[in-house]
């Protein structure tokens, strides 16, 4: 035995024991275990080496996270779904981000999102104003995205000042905050597309239609409600603004540019829908959308299993588009 384990201290080198110890955040016990020798010896080695042990609260981070990129469009679309409906909170070197939400798509959004830095952790709850069921989804990030921590109440300078950055937060929000409406008007064969945001956050709206403004669109924003009325999920605490891009060569554009930026699978296939059927008639697509409907139903949390025949044959409409 002694020989086995003085043959094995010759093996711990520095470089492994940073390797497993610094890299990939094991613990001393497993690291003892995979090079079959004792806690002591690998204590005594990352002794002699000069190797920091992690403090009590590092230990217990018991997945791996990984650095933030540093890429500056993924960071302009990460504080485009924190303006959303991402909350964040921060416990010692940890930063929990997390959200809350009725339907898959904003589910596979967040771990598309945050699934390559850390693990991604789900389970059901029920939203107390109205006892519907809702996913709450998580992940633990290292401290590379403190800039996620405050919830922005305006669009930062560096994100205005770039088209790109610009396009890349517009899409963060707009996968957490808008609607892409495809719908029928009245008296008419054709089919439109409708862009919306509904929000509290005026001044971010306000940043948003003056940029879509210099960038040849036309936006209208408007208030929507005043605070205090009632929905069924409870009263507004704030007023609400509407921003809204109705014509078709706006949407065209705008689709064409948020398809290459958004995550949300509900979003890309409106648009892709729109921008490959735009110009039919309404009889022509209506099959689609009424199976595409049927599809929101059937991911949604709170949907009966008993519906779930509507969609026989419809679990693959996402897939055509």
């Amino acid at each position: 035995m002694e020989s086995r384990i003085g043959k094995r201290r010759l093996d711990i080198t520095k470089n492994l024991l940073e390797d497993l110890y610094v890299k990939k955040k094991l613990s001393m016990p497993k690291i003892a275990k995979i090079l079959n020798t004792s806690y002591f010896t690998v204590w005594n080695k990352m002794r002699t080496y000069e190797i920091k042990a992690r403090s009590m609260s590092e230990a217990k981070i018991k997945y791996p996270k990984i650095t933030f990129s540093g890429n500056l469009v993924e960071k302009a679309y990460m504080l485009g779904i924190r303006a959303g409906d991402i909350s964040t909170a921060q416990a010692s070197k940890q930063i929990t981000v997390i959200t809350a939400t009725t339907h898959k798509a904003q589910l596979k959004m967040f771990a598309e999102i945050f699934g390559k830095y850390s693990k991604i952790k789900t389970y059901v709850t029920t939203i107390k104003f109205d006892g519907r069921k809702a996913w709450r989804i998580y992940c633990r990030l290292n401290n590379s995205f403190y800039f996620l921590l405050n919830k922005p109440n305006k669009i930062p300078k560096w994100i205005l000042n770039s088209i790109n950055y610009f396009y890349a937060f517009l899409a963060g929000y707009a996968d957490c905050e808008a609607c892409w409406n495809i719908y029928k008007l009245k008296d008419c064969k054709k089919f439109r597309l409708k862009f919306q945001i509904i929000s509290g956050d005026k001044i971010i709206l306000t940043q948003i239609k003056n940029k879509l403004f210099k960038l040849k669109f036309t936006p209208i924003l408007r208030l929507a409600h005043k605070k205090g009325y009632m929905r069924t999920f409870g009263k507004y605490k704030k007023d609400m603004y509407r921003l809204n891009l109705n014509y078709q060569e706006d949407l065209i554009k705008l689709a064409k540019i948020l398809l290459n930026l958004s995550h949300h699978e509900e979003k890309i296939w409106k648009m892709k829908f729109f921008l490959e059927n735009k110009g039919k008639n309404w009889e022509d697509i209506k099959d689609k959308i009424d199976k595409f409907k049927g599809w929101l139903e059937y991911t949604n949390l709170n949907t009966s299993m008993q519906q779930s025949h509507f969609l026989l044959h419809a679990n693959s409409i996402l897939d055509e588009y």
